[in-house]
């Protein structure tokens, strides 16, 4: 029987040329980064292996294949994420590009993620990293000189472009409506694993110390995480801070997702507590479920499918312009008015 010989890698042509992956990956497809000299080596080595037929779809799959990276368990309990997704999807189809998605384990928030198994068979032609920022996962990609975008999610060191909600400006303008009606003694609930959560948090204190009010965590801050407790579970935090005393002088919640929100609502409701007449609430993200709360929930709405669309189009522009800066976008975040915002009450709850 005939055997075919193995077609070349990109790490064998690395090892030839004495460069890295990442550096063979930026000269197939025609990236910057690389000496003139480094880059005639490397073009010399892979047409010597019979890789330059591969080079050349190397550069196609550059512009007409994405590779989609996030969590699985993004997909097995969020409606956030798959609205994005759609996002994603229905412009990639618009521009006729293949689409491989990579769906990682994950043991939680905060847990670590390793990407690196999407480059175990050899450079994905561009990834969309979809809620996925954290540092190692960033070096990583950057490291192997692939097109990348982040999508809701932002690289502190301006080495990967990314677009996510512009979630400080957000926090501040959700504060901004409870303190004109008269607000003052304002808690903001949160679960804060992810920095776009703590930009949320950063945009409340801009606003509570625009009126001069001092910023005073152990005050304004319940932290889901220091309690112990998951989103889904706000309700035993809210109970707990209602017994010991500490929401005595409250008369708002700022929530950090419409989650969190609906379990202060709940907990509220169980406590024979009106909305927005004894507290007023205010969301983030405007999930359907939002709409159908009782009283329906004020929220700041994410259009989450746009970000997906718009996180294609930024991709592409990278790759037709590979020399551009890495730019980050963030998106207007409106405020949806319903019925729970209303002016403090003037007699304690």
């Amino acid at each position: 029987m005939d055997h075919k010989p193995a077609m070349p890698t990109l790490h064998d042509i690395a090892r030839a040329a004495g460069v890295s992956v990442a550096s063979v990956s930026k000269v197939l497809n025609n990236r910057p980064g690389v000496s003139e000299e480094s880059r005639r080596r490397v073009l010399d080595i892979a047409g010597e292996l019979g890789y330059l037929g591969r080079a050349g779809r190397a550069s196609r799959s550059a512009v007409n294949s994405v590779t989609i990276v996030t969590l699985s368990r993004y997909f097995s309990d969020s409606q956030f994420y798959e609205e994005i997704f759609q996002g994603i999807m229905e412009e990639a189809d618009a521009r006729s590009l293949d689409t491989d998605v990579r769906l990682l384990p994950s043991d939680g928030p905060g847990a670590e993620v390793d990407v690196s198994d999407i480059f175990r068979n050899g450079l994905p032609g561009s990834i969309l990293l979809l809620g996925l920022d954290q540092p190692a996962i960033v070096e990583q990609v950057v490291a192997s000189g692939v097109p990348a975008v982040i999508i809701n999610g932002l690289d502190p060191t301006m080495r990967l472009s990314s677009i996510s909600p512009d979630n400080r400006f957000a926090g501040w303008l959700a504060t901004q409506r409870l303190l004109e009606v008269g607000h003052r003694e304002i808690v903001y609930i949160t679960l804060p694993l992810r920095l776009s959560l703590r930009r949320r948090l950063d945009g409340f204190r801009d606003a509570m110390e625009s009126v001069g009010i001092t910023f005073d965590p152990d005050r304004h801050v319940i932290d889901l995480d220091k309690e112990k407790v998951a989103d889904f579970e706000t309700r035993i935090a809210i109970d707990r801070a209602f017994k010991s005393g500490r929401l005595k002088e409250t008369t708002a919640f700022l929530c950090s997702t419409d989650i969190i929100a609906l379990g202060v609502l709940q907990s509220l409701e169980a406590r024979g507590l009106s909305v927005p007449s004894d507290y007023s609430v205010i969301g983030f993200d405007d999930m359907t479920i939002a709409l159908h709360s009782r009283p329906p929930l004020t929220t700041m709405r994410i259009d989450r499918v746009e970000l997906g669309r718009q996180g294609i189009a930024m991709l592409m522009e990278q790759i037709a312009n590979p020399n551009t800066s890495p730019r980050r976008v963030a998106m207007a975040v409106p405020l949806i008015e319903r019925a729970t915002v209303g002016p403090p009450r003037t007699q304690p709850a």
